[in-house]
């Protein structure tokens, strides 16, 4: 089986893209990458820049229609056992376009990370193109169930759905808690990030060491949020090495994320003994028990009230200690895209 040939098309810079393709690469199936980034940050070797025009996670990308002809005859000249593409309305949809113009056969598979399904722009217009999409597909990837539930109304085949993320690699880490607080979602209306500094300036943070990692805010809403909050460390965009750290480093992980794939951010903050204080949202839910293994909340009240218990709290030795048996039975990384492997190959 392993010499199927294995068509991905994705973000070449992303961390997903470079966990799913660095996999089959080490695994000797025979990959390929098409993707519009200007750099490639995975193992493959056989890859095809699809344009020249820089990519921007928070939409607008139309330039991408204008590589279908491209892919189209990578398809045709490669003739895959499988094409498997990245974030549906995007990447799905160039996918999908091309293998019809190529009239190829090959088996087509979606993942869909979460804000391409739960908070895409222009709902119904783009609820519209991901059932379109996910409808015409062999294969879909959920990352949490939340997705699940909302692409089963598309009417898919629930039998034709895969639910679960890659996961993590599990290590030990002994660093030094000297951060209390940190928060590292993307800058974007979906993350709520002025909802948790707002809510953190209204407490007594006079003591407390704050990190805020900003990936994608702009330069101007940049200074202003430093200028605003003095008192907090903010970071842009960091090298995922040095993010991992400033994770480690911390005693309390918080999110307010309105709706999530299953974030990797909040699996890597649970393994390296972080506290969990995230959303109530059934992406979050799916790992976390409320005043079990972290904290859920759903208002700021209720975001200040637990944040005071966690920073009291004198033992999380429990809490961390179920949340590592947790990823190893249910977030190890080799252990989950196996799974994946055979969902998306069949029988190894």
């Amino acid at each position: 089986m392993k010499n199927k040939k294995i068509f991905f098309v994705a973000d070449a810079r992303s961390i997903h893209t470079a966990k799913w393709v660095d996999y089959f690469v080490e695994k000797d199936y025979t990959v390929y990458l098409a993707t519009f980034a200007s750099a490639n940050n995975t193992k493959c070797t056989n890859i095809y820049y699809l344009g020249n025009k820089e990519s921007h996670v928070s939409g607008g990308n139309y330039h991408y229609l204008f590589g279908v002809h491209k892919l189209s005859e990578h398809f045709r000249n490669i003739q895959p056992d499988t094409i498997n593409a990245h974030y549906s309305y995007s990447m799905g949809f160039i996918a999908l376009l091309a293998k019809k113009f190529s009239r190829i056969t090959s088996e087509f598979s979606v993942v869909c990370h979460g804000s391409d399904v739960l908070d895409p722009p222009m709902p119904y217009i783009f609820n519209q193109i991901n059932k379109y999409i996910l409808r015409r597909c062999d294969k879909v990837f959920a990352v949490s169930d939340q997705i699940k539930d909302k692409i089963e109304k598309f009417g898919l085949d629930v039998e034709k759905i895969f639910v679960g993320q890659y996961g993590i690699a599990l290590s030990s880490l002994a660093i030094e808690k000297d951060i209390d607080i940190i928060s590292n979602r993307t800058y974007t209306p979906n993350s709520r990030i002025d909802f948790l500094l707002e809510a953190i300036n209204e407490m007594e943070y006079e003591n407390l060491n704050i990190v805020f990692v900003l990936p994608n805010i702009e330069d101007e809403e940049y200074e202003d949020l430093k200028n605003k909050y003095p008192y907090i460390v903010f970071y842009k965009h960091i090298e995922y090495s040095k993010m991992i750290n400033l994770v480690s480093r911390a005693k309390v992980y918080i999110s307010a994320t309105q709706s999530d794939g299953t974030s990797l951010s909040l699996l890597e903050a649970m393994q390296v003994g972080c506290m969990p204080l995230v959303s109530n949202i059934v992406s979050n839910r799916s790992w976390v028990l409320d005043m079990v293994n972290g904290y859920l909340f759903d208002g700021n009240s209720e975001f200040k009230d637990k944040l005071k218990i966690i920073l009291k709290l004198k033992d999380p030795a429990f809490i961390i200690a179920t949340n590592k048996r947790l990823l190893l039975e249910n977030g190890n990384y080799l252990r989950q895209m196996k799974k994946i492997e055979k969902f998306l190959i069949g029988n190894i």
